[in-house]
């Protein structure tokens, strides 16, 4: 008799991805037709025109920079006018485009592929692979995604899920499935801290895990910090030492900075281990004819020097999550690492230092996201199998006419839940209403995320006006008209016209090398990471 079909758990990660299934009640990663655990989240165009999806893709990065797609994780689901996106589109080797419906879209070969559809060929990939290995069709999936990720990311990785076969049952935080990888079936009582440092973005969430009921206190976090920028340090290391030893500036050469990033991420990962180590790439350029070969050593606690700043913002961020919630460090009983970048031995120094308490030993970095999602994933079917109770990451609400930012449903609400209020009149005499929705934690629309514009007849001014948000952090828009209640797309193709001005307004202060009028950040933290993306401040 042939086994039932399975439901897998998915870890889509900025740099890997992973599968989970559960038999038997034991959850265990699908191994990749290569024999790995990990499938890279890479996707190709060879110069014959082939699509290579995974270690292929990885593997032919070095000579194929431009045709080369990695890091969508960091660009799915935004928007292309987004200051994010603009900010940071001229620091990747291959070409971000607009797409139809205004997101980010990449030239492959010519071609425009949405970032959905990069993650969807990532995705169906691992499809294959799972329903090869376990002999029997998956259909369905969870699919993990930062807690850190707007609306409109979610709803992107879950329409990639669709395009790659599956029937996503449920998007679920990565903190929150590795929080269940740690204490499904255990019969805790705990505070539980998880401190995701992956490839491409930071999350912290404390949870409450009662039984198998798993609550999240607080969750926070910021997309653009992860293992990434830190190999970025050491290229930003290699390029400089390089340039003093040769005169010689390789940051020109795509193939010369492939060449570099991959041996810096090597040396970072073998730093965990040993105390040094040196990166050397014979003829990485030539000068006057002759080969010029890299030879750099790098220590443990040059790295340290390196990135100690990066480190102490993922402890910025946790100390601002247990602040805002008024959560003491006292009151935490454990803490979790998720994420490659978290085995760093300067990371879980830190950790035992700025909590008094070491990290949780036990629980895999890499595979407990995976694990935690296959967990959720095969207890849908079973009545009160686990109740989880998540809270949104960032405030959600609409843009004034001033460019502020009006909060609706503040961050940290536990969800599912409904926020109602009157809408608006409209503009001057127009015929409609348009309620253009945001997204993040800054008082200032052009800070946060657009999602996009809900657009109704004046007629409408005053009536109730809904959003909700489901167990998956995504957000329905429902508005009371005469008719009943309409459930409401929201446009997202048009940006509105207050943050077209005011992006404006801050590229040209940018261009004069004048603060900008309007109290906008334009060099924080986070931008100044993003110029780091390939080694490029």
């Amino acid at each position: 008799m042939s086994e039932k079909p399975r439901i897998v758990g998915i870890d889509l990660g900025t740099t890997n991805t992973l599968v989970a299934s559960v038999r038997n009640r034991i959850p265990k990663v699908v191994p990749t037709d290569r024999g790995n655990l990990v499938l890279p989240s890479v996707v190709a165009l060879s110069e014959k025109g082939d699509l290579l999806i995974g270690k292929m893709a990885k593997d032919q990065m070095v000579v194929n920079p431009k045709n080369t797609i990695y890091g969508a994780k960091r660009l799915i689901g935004r928007q292309y006018a987004s200051r994010v996106v603009q900010e940071l589109k001229e620091y990747f080797t291959y070409e971000l485009l607009e797409g139809p419906k205004g997101d980010v879209a990449v030239n492959l070969g010519g071609s425009t592929y949405s970032l959905e559809r990069i993650s969807g060929l990532v995705l169906g990939h691992a499809k294959r692979i799972s329903e090869q290995f376990l002999g029997v069709p998956c259909p369905e999936a969870v699919i993990s995604v930062p807690a850190y990720y707007n609306d409109l990311q979610r709803a992107a990785v879950k329409e990639a899920g669709r395009q790659a076969g599956f029937e996503v049952k449920r998007i679920v935080n990565e903190p929150t499935a590795a929080a269940l990888a740690y204490g499904f079936n255990r019969g805790l009582d705990q505070n539980v801290l998880v401190y995701d440092l992956g490839g491409g973005t930071f999350d912290v969430s404390v949870l409450q895990i009662t039984g198998n009921v798993f609550e999240v206190l607080a969750t926070g976090g910021d997309t653009f910090l992860g293992g990434v920028d830190f190999d970025n340090r050491i290229i930003d290391y290699v390029l400089e030492t390089f340039q003093q030893q040769t005169r010689v500036d390789l940051s020109q050469s795509p193939i010369a900075m492939q060449r570099i990033k991959n041996a810096a991420e090597a040396a970072k990962i073998d730093l965990t281990l040993i105390p040094n180590v040196v990166i050397e790439l014979p003829y990485i350029e030539e000068r006057k004819g002759k080969p010029l070969d890299l030879r750099i050593p790098l220590s443990r606690e040059q790295l340290n020097a390196l990135t100690r700043d990066l480190v102490d913002r993922t402890f910025d961020l946790c100390d601002r999550v247990l602040t805002d919630k008024g959560i003491s460090k006292s009151s935490i009983d454990e803490i979790i690492l998720v994420g490659g970048q978290s085995r760093m031995p300067l990371v879980q120094q830190e950790i035992t230092r700025h909590f008094g308490k070491p990290p949780r030993k036990g629980v895999h970095p890499d595979e407990s996201v995976a694990l935690g999602a296959a967990l959720l994933a095969e207890s849908l079917g079973n009545i009160d199998a686990v109740t989880l109770l998540d809270a949104l990451s960032m405030p959600i609400g609409f843009a004034m006419a001033n460019g502020k930012f009006r909060k609706i449903i503040d961050k940290n609400s536990v969800i599912p839940l409904t926020t109602s209020f009157r809408l608006p009149g409209p503009k001057e005499d127009s015929p409609i209403i348009e309620l253009d929705i945001f997204q993040g934690d800054s008082e200032f629309i052009v800070d946060n995320e657009y999602l996009g514009t809900v657009k109704v007849p004046a007629s409408a001014a005053g009536r109730r006006i809904d959003f909700r948000l489901n167990e998956e952090c995504l957000l329905e828009v429902v508005v009371e008209l005469p008719t009943g209640p309409r459930h409401v797309a929201l446009a997202t193709r048009d940006t509105p016209d207050t943050l077209k001005r005011l992006l404006a307004e801050e590229k040209a202060a940018r261009a004069r090398s004048q603060p900008v009028a309007s109290p906008v950040q334009t060099d924080s933290g986070l931008f100044r990471s993003i110029r780091r993306i390939l080694g490029r401040d």
